[in-house]
Order: C-alpha cells, then structure tokens, then sequence
C-alpha cells in the first residue's frame, strides 16, 4: 500500500531546481472523471520566485484550459526571505482514455528550470455537472466585467475557451479622394476578454498623407460580430493627400496580452488602397492655393483712419472644415501708397472624432506713404469644394482709409524713388555766340590760341568721359549696385561701433533693398514681399535666397517699429545676414 502511495506521489509531482530555487508541477488528481476538472499547478520557489517571469506552459493531450489563476507568498523566517509564485490551471478533459501534460520550463537568472511531465487517466462522465459548473465559475478570478460577459449559453460560456478574443479593423470613409481633401482612417479595436496588460499599437505607415490624430473617445461601445457581443473602442486619424496618384495606407497592428500565462498576441489589419485624383483645371482661380474644403472669410481694419507712417493694422479671418494648418493669406493688391511690412498667422483647430475645423487668422501690417483718402481692394481667397466639385471664390469689402498729415518724416528706403515715374529733367546751356563773335579774328590771330584748344580739348574730352560713364551708371544702377552696397554695409558698421543702432536699421535695411532694385532694375521703395518674391524669382534666384531675403526684411520692419528690442549684438548678426545675402546673390 505504501508502494501505491508513494508511486502517486511521485506520478503527481515534477520537480526541478537550480540553486535554491525550485520549479514544481503538481495536480490535485491523476484520476478525473470526463465532466470533472483537474487543477494543474506550477509553483516557483525561493530567492529568484519574487522575480521570476512566467513560466512556458507545456502542451497538453486530451485537456484544455478553461481558466487560470495566479498568486505569490513571501514569507522572513530568521532574517531569511523566501518567495513562492504559483500559477494555477484548470484543465477540464476532452475524451475518455490518457491524458498528458508535458514538461513546463521557467527562465531564472538566466538558468532554465524544467518540470517533470504528469500522465492523467480520463474516465467516464459522472453527471455531477453541478459541481463541475460552481468549480469552473470559482476559476475566473482575474475576469471583471461579469455582466457583459455572462453570455447564455450556448453562445458563450466562461467555462469554454473563447474564440476570436479580439479583432481589429481599418476602414476609411472614402477610397478615392482628391488632394487634400480629408480621407478619415477608423482603427476600430474589438474584445471579448479582459487584457493582462495594457496593449501596444503600431499605427499604419500613412506615406503620401498629411496625418492629424483625432481624439480619442473613452467610452465603450456594445458591437456584434459574428453572432458575439464585443466592447469596442475606435481611433481615428485625419488624412490629407498630398499629391494625385495611387496610395496604401499600411496595416495597423495592436499587440495584447489576453491570458495571464501566455505570450502577448499581435492582431494586424489589411492594408488599404486609396486613388488620389488631381483638383480640376477647369474653373481654378488665380489665387487658388490648393485648400480644399468648406469655408468663409471676414477682413476688418483695426482703425480706418491712421496718420502717415503708421502701422495700420488689418485682419483677415478664414474658418471652416478641412485642413486648417494649410490655409494660405488671403490675397490683395495692395495700393502703392501703402508698403506691406508683415503678416502674422494665428491657428485655431478644433479637432473633434470625425472631423477637423478650425481658423487661421492673419495680422497684417500697412504702413501709409501718402495722406489722403485711399481705398483698399477686397481680399480674396478661393477653395474647392469636393461636395459640390467646383471652386468657390471669397471677395471682402473693400475697405476705407483716410490717411492723415504727420510731422514725423518717413524712413529714407520709403521716400526714396517715390518719383520715379516723373521724367528727369534737362538742363539747356545757350551760349551767346553773337556776343563772343567779335573777339574771334583777335584770338584767333594769337600763336598761344592752339595751345590753350589743346588744353580744353583735353579737359572736355575728360568732362565727356566721366559725362558719359556717370550717365550710363544712372541709366544702368546694376553697374553701381555692389558699389553702393559695399559703402552702404561700411555705414553700417560704422554705426554699430557708434552705437546710433536707430540709424543702423535703416541703413542696413537700405543697404539690401536699394542693392537688388538697382542690380534688378525696379523700384526697392514701396515693393511688397509678395512683387520682391516674384521678381526674384523671374532673375532666376533660388527659393532658399528669396526665403532669406523675405525672413531679414521682415525682421527689420518689425525691428524699425519696436527699436528698443535691438541690441549691439543683434544688430551685428543683422550686418553680417545682410553681406553674406549679397555675397550669395552676386554668386547667382
């Protein structure tokens, strides 16, 4: 009898150590009726317990896992500390004969631990299926959520192992869509189980978009598919095709971890394919800037009447749906009696589940050249609207200014050339030819008359020389233009060593502009960002040149207006911007 025991002991019990740690596996039965369960237990023990992962399970013959629990002990006996982990399985059989559990191994500080393998026998069913039931409703202790998952069966069971515990999708609201117009991405998250950790997501590779995230909801929703009920949870993303063409928008993929004991599962989407059409051609306006959705503008003036000089201050607001972040400024032809100095954006988004809305609002800043009464032309922007497939053109009011008298002189870069559309005016020399007549046969008469034509030959020769080249550096400034800039730059510097750094902006700011309107042939007072850029560009200078031209013009009219903020170190840094842009433009 001893034997017998013994030997069940030893059939109900695997062991395996490495130091003082020890790996056991051990089942309350080796006997188990077909409608009864068997508990399958792992227990790590001592030092490496307390940090020890979870073990690889073994397989199993004829059983399956219906439920798992988990629970860990630590226990100081004498100033000694010893842990003990035990994962715990309820196997339920799935036919009458043998039944087997493989070997179970744990990794601990780097050694493997291996358990020894239990033979189980597997007999007729009993008909206590009572107690089989109120057993298998205990083993679900990690499971929350009991009133959405209390299926009835035969739809679910908690005693039964679920299938599909997760599903993903992508889905897009449209498959054909045009530039920049907004594509919405869905990843839609679907579980049927509660998870073990907190799951990794992998968002798909979105090459060819713009991508904004959307916020994402915190509420559950109660979804069916495939005749079973699941919590699901959506995340959307906000796409924006850049250019035309045919486009992937890669597979997503979560990774989560829906048992205790098993490895995290990665579930993937299918990637999805997207055809991006180009805007149409027909019906563009000249100002489209490729926005594409639905919106509306409104311009105002923050005061109507303002003195010369001043910084007349107005604001065009556009707002509506589609891709905020890429709305351009309004457009106006800005009458030359007034200089463009600046244009601040300002971004508004509103970013709801579904869609994404919002307002940009420029600030842009006039100074007046004239007094008068002018009238500023209406903005105007342009938009497609993909819903009724044409562009739409926005037109503001016009807008009224009374410029007033000012006592306080303009910068010398805003008068200067402000006549230049007035022809230059001759000088005629009448000589009195019947007044000097009589005194000719005299000269004439004298030896020392050829010598002194000679000498005013010379010297008119000279005069007409310098005559002529002063005459085509005024009809040509281009041959002049570095000249000027040199002796310009020098001012400057000169003025920075004075510390006169009020005078310096002006000159330094003279010294760019004055230099490309002579070296390029137009007007540099009063020239907008906008004409400069175009002139610029027709001379064949690249767009990184023309960026840093707009960027140093900017900042010396904003500088000019708020001259406190300039500093002997910035206003160096200005210098030396400025020679190296010549340097670069001489180089083109």
């Amino acid at each position: 009898m001893r034997k017998v025991i013994l030997a069940m002991i030893i059939c109900c019990l695997g062991f395996a150590a490495y130091g003082d740690t020890q790996f056991t596996a051990r089942v309350d039965k080796t006997s188990v009726a077909l409608d009864d369960v068997v508990s399958y237990t792992l227990t790590v023990a001592g030092s490496g317990a307390n940090n020890a992962p979870s073990p690889a399970l073994p397989s199993f013959s004829n059983l399956q896992i219906i439920s798992t629990s988990q629970s860990s002990n630590i226990s100081i006996v004498n100033g000694q500390m010893s842990a003990e982990k035990s994962y715990t399985y309820t196997l339920q059989p799935t036919q009458v004969g043998q039944a087997h559990i493989g070997a179970a191994n744990i990794n601990v500080n780097g050694q493997t631990l291996t358990s020894n393998p239990i033979d189980i026998t597997v007999t007729e069913a009993t008909g206590n299926k009572p107690q089989q039931q109120a057993q298998q409703r205990q083993s679900f202790p990690l499971l929350r959520d009991d009133d959405f998952f209390n299926f009835a069966p035969p739809h679910f069971r908690q005693s039964q192992p679920v299938k599909d515990p997760v599903k993903v999708l992508s889905k897009v609201n449209r498959r054909s869509a045009y530039v920049n117009q907004l594509v919405l991405l869905t990843f839609s998250f679907y579980r049927r189980v509660n998870l073990f950790q907190q799951p990794s997501f992998a968002p798909p590779n979105t090459t060819g978009f713009w991508s904004i995230q959307l916020p994402v909801s915190q509420r559950l929703r109660e979804v069916e598919l495939d005749g079973y009920r699941y919590l699901a949870q959506d995340f959307r993303t906000a796409l924006f095709p850049t250019s035309p063409g045919k486009y992937t928008i890669g597979s997503a993929s979560l990774t989560a971890q829906t048992d205790p004991f098993s490895n995290p599962q990665t579930f993937k989407t299918n990637p999805i394919e997207i055809t991006v059409l180009p805007l149409p051609e027909d019906g563009k306006p000249e100002d489209f800037a490729g926005l594409v959705g639905r919106y509306k503008m409104q311009v105002w003036a923050k005061e109507t009447t303002i003195e010369r000089g001043k910084p007349l201050q107005l604001t065009a607001k556009v707002w509506g749906e589609g891709n905020i972040q890429t709305i351009s400024e309004p457009q106006c032809k800005v009458p030359k009696e007034f200089r463009k100095i600046s244009a601040a954006a300002e971004e508004k988004l509103d970013k709801n589940s579904t869609n994404i809305s919002g307002s940009k609002s420029f600030e842009i800043v006039l100074i007046p050249l004239k007094e008068g009464s002018f009238t500023l032309p209406p903005f105007t922007f342009s938009y497609f609207d993909p819903s009724q497939n044409k562009y739409v053109r926005l037109t503001s009011q016009a807008t009224p200014i009374q410029v007033t008298p000012s006592s306080v002189p303009l910068p010398n870069e805003y008068t200067e050339n402000l006549d230049d559309d007035k022809a230059q005016g001759t000088v005629d020399i009448n000589i009195p030819w019947n007044k000097i007549g009589g005194f000719i046969i005299i000269i004439i008469a004298s030896i020392y008359l050829w010598i002194g034509l000679i000498v005013v030959a010379l010297v008119g020769l000279g005069v007409w020389a310098v005559k002529r080249y002063q005459t085509a550096s005024a009809i040509d400034p281009a041959r002049r233009a570095l000249k000027v800039a040199k002796k310009k730059l020098r001012r400057s510097y000169n003025l920075i060593n004075a510390n006169k750094l009020k005078e310096f902006i002006g000159e330094i700011f003279t010294a760019t502009t004055k230099y490309l309107g002579d070296k390029y042939h137009f007007s540099s007072a009063g020239v907008t960002a906008d004409s400069l850029r175009e002139i610029l560009s027709k001379k064949g200078i690249s767009e990184e040149i023309q960026k840093q031209v707009e960027d140093f013009n900017d900042e010396c009219d904003l500088i000019r207006f708020t001259p406190s903020s300039l500093t002997k170190g910035k206003a160096t840094e200005l210098a030396k911007i400025a020679e190296d842009l010549i340097v670069l433009i001489e180089k083109q």
